[in-house]
């Protein structure tokens, strides 16, 4: 028997007594609709009319002795109006006559009262007024007034018969309504029992296996217990819903146990590939738990998974990382710095080792953040190559100094024909040789301001200045060269701007490598601006604008690359390196340095830097 048919059946006793019960319902109010319409048509309408008939038969006897009080013309009009009403409720009452043989005999008495009172009463008026015949005639034996009671009388038993016959009904009525009230509740009694046992019937062959299927998906959807099933009742539908509920559960179990295997085989691949890196890979969860390291990692931060492969413990990375991992898992930002400036340091088997650190987010398909990569590639061997460069660079330039200051001063000597006349063509070659002498001093030294540069800082050397003052310092360094090339040179500092944390020296260097580019490119009469700002953010901006020559936009990306010039822009001798120390000067100040220009236009350059707070450097 399949499930439906079994509902069927169980809800067919039930559908047969509600129809059942209907039906009588229907009978049933339609005895009692009927028991109140036959009071309504039967009694009510005569009770009404003989209630009418009284009132219009009291006002025609009121005629009367209007008449007798010598209100003639009043009495009359009285008499005719009501009369017409009295035969009007008579032929309403004559027409509904239901009670036999009482009320038809009633009615035929009502009728010879009435027609006798009717004559008596034209008589009445036909007497002249105020006669005693009439006194006599309303008063008298057999008058009007002894007319009026009987008439009255006679009405009055109709009424009370037409009553006794309404509360008869009524009582029929509330008989009936009883006894429907009784039948329903007796038929709902019935059904109650009938849906009691439906329904445990039900909850037994339906819902029983019903929950057992959802108590077993709960199971294996809550805590993965794919080893749960549930009894087959039967081979209706929730049989086969049984049947193949537990061949689903073998199948997930089936599942679950390859892709356990390929889940395994993946991470074993995972950490035997991070293992074959030679530099520190570690992988964190969302929650920061150490999720893979390979042997490198350990060794340096000495966390990593369990040895069953759960996730460690929450790592705390070093100060130098701690921001990009965070960036990483909270904002999904990715840290790849390419710089030595950039790179951190760590103590390692008893010697420092120098590592540059990528920080990468790990997505889902969804964007999901699923943990970060921390990926330190060893770049000792490296920072060793150039401190070793930036020390022989340091150490030739010193070396070379000397002799290239006694080499200038020589020619200086000679051109000043301290020794002796020259010939023109000696005065050549020695003004030469003094120019390639004067480039080759401002290139060592240039030199030695870049090696001084990448050395480090000294924290002692960083005090809060004025941005308008340095502005002004630079400017008045500066001047005598614009004042030579006639080219005008402004300091704008009429705003406010907060101090800034700066090693005045250096800073003063950067600013002066400004001004001097600046002049360099701007043609005798035109103009180089200073000034200084902030931002929406709060930090001081230093620019210098002129009206130079510009730069081409190819050239944009390369002007603070070492030993880079523009081709063909000037006639001066050069270096290259001049805004190349003046980018290393503003990192060092931990701010940064643009450039824009339009051929033609000029030239800006900005220095961005933080703005000084009150509890120390910012």
């Amino acid at each position: 028997m399949t499930l439906r048919t079994r509902i069927l059946l169980s809800l067919a006793p039930l559908a047969l007594l509600l129809v059942a019960l209907g039906a009588a319902g229907v009978v049933l109010l339609d005895r009692v609709g009927g028991g109140i319409d036959a009071i309504l048509r039967e009694n009510y309408v005569s009770v009404q009319a003989m209630f009418r008939l009284g009132e219009a038969a009291e006002r025609i006897d009121s005629s009367f002795q209007f008449a007798l009080a010598g209100r003639e013309a009043d009495a009359a009009r009285q008499f005719e109006a009501n009369w017409v009403v009295l035969e009007e409720q008579f032929a309403v009452e004559a027409a509904n006559v239901t009670i036999h043989p009482t009320e038809d005999e009633l009615v035929s008495r009502l009728r010879g009262l009435k027609a006798e009172y009717r004559e008596r009463g034209r008589q009445f008026y036909a007497l002249p007024p105020g006669s005693p015949e009439r006194t006599a005639m309303y008063f008298g034996p057999s008058g009007l007034l002894e007319r009026f009671n009987e008439s009255k009388a006679v009405a009055g038993e109709i009424l009370r018969v037409n009553r006794e016959n309404m509360e008869q009904a009524r009582d029929r009525a509330r008989d009936t309504a009883r006894t429907a009230m009784g039948t329903f509740a007796a038929a709902l009694g019935l059904v109650a029992l009938l849906l009691a046992g439906a329904g445990w019937y039900l909850l037994r062959t339906i819902l029983g296996p019903i929950r057992a299927v959802t108590e077993a998906a709960h199971a294996i959807g809550g805590s993965g217990q794919l080893e749960r099933t549930v009894p087959v009742f039967g081979r209706d539908e929730l049989g086969r819903l049984a049947a193949a509920f537990n061949v689903m559960t073998r199948e997930l179990r089936k599942y679950r146990r390859s892709n356990l295997d390929r889940l395994v085989r993946a991470q074993r691949t995972a950490q035997a590939t991070i293992d074959s890196f030679p530099d520190p890979v570690l992988v964190v969860d969302p929650t920061g738990r150490a999720d893979l390291a390979n042997p490198a990692a350990r060794a340096l931060f000495g966390v990593g998974p369990t040895a069953q492969g759960d996730p460690g413990p929450v790592w705390s990375p070093p100060e130098p990382l701690g921001g990009p991992v965070a960036d990483a898992l909270q904002l999904q930002r990715a840290y790849q710095p390419d710089q030595f400036d950039q790179a951190v340091s760590f103590r390692l088997g008893g010697e420092d080792r120098t590592y540059l650190p990528h920080v990468r987010p790990i997505r889902d398909p969804d964007g999901d953040t699923l943990g970060a990569a921390v990926v330190l590639h060893d770049v000792t061997r490296f920072r060793l190559l150039d401190q070793f460069k930036s020390d022989l660079v340091a150490t030739v330039s010193h070396e070379l100094k000397t002799p290239l200051t006694s080499v200038r001063l020589a020619v200086h000597v000679l051109l000043e024909e301290t020794v002796g006349p020259l010939t023109v063509k000696q005065t050549e070659l020695l003004i030469d040789a003094r120019d390639s002498a004067e480039c080759l001093l401002a290139l060592i030294e240039q030199l030695l301001s870049l090696a001084r540069l990448q050395k480090p800082h000294d924290e002692g050397a960083f005090h809060p200045a004025d941005p308008a003052e340095l502005l002004r310092t630079a400017a008045d360094a500066a001047r005598a060269r614009a004042d030579d090339k006639h080219i005008t040179l402004a300091v704008n500092t009429t705003a406010v701007v907060p101090a800034v944390v700066v090693d005045r020296d250096r800073f003063g260097q950067a600013l002066g490598n400004l001004l001097n580019n600046a002049i360099t490119y701007t043609p005798p009469g035109g103009t180089v601006t200073l000034a200084a700002g902030t931002t929406t953010d709060g930090a001081v901006v230093l620019s210098v604008a002129d009206t130079g020559v510009g730069i081409p936009p190819e050239h944009l990306a390369h002007v603070f690359d070492r030993f880079f010039r523009i081709p063909g822009q000037s006639e001066e001798g050069g270096t290259g390196l001049g805004l190349a120390i003046v980018k290393e000067v503003v990192v060092a100040h931990r701010g940064t340095v643009t450039c824009e220009s339009e051929p033609g236009k000029g030239t800006t350059f900005r220095i961005t830097l933080p703005a000084h707070l009150a509890e120390g450097r910012s």
